[in-house]
């Protein structure tokens, strides 16, 4: 788990990631092939985190194979329910 302001050490793999606020609360869940890009080309959710928790936001993740990402990220979504994820997306 990384701070906000550490993107530069999240890692080039696919995975799950989860945005968890200062109290440990998953407020967002996604998904991306390449984590480390994802995130540090421009994150569409970035605003809307930094408008939730400012910068005291963490990132977590767990790597994935591409083939599982949207079962992976389905079942995270329902699971913890975050604030940040306005619909689950479907499963392929």
């Amino acid at each position: 788990m990384i701070p906000l302001s550490h993107l530069k050490s999240l890692p080039s793999t696919s995975g799950i990631y989860k945005v968890l606020n200062n109290n440990g609360k998953v407020i967002y869940i996604g998904q991306a092939k390449n984590i480390y890009e994802r995130w540090n080309n421009g994150h569409h959710k970035l605003g809307s985190i930094i408008a939730e928790c400012g910068i005291d936001a963490y990132i977590d993740w767990v790597e994935i194979p591409e083939w599982l990402l949207n079962r992976a990220e389905n079942a995270a979504i329902s699971f913890y329910r975050p604030k940040l994820n306005l619909k689950t997306p479907p499963v392929v």
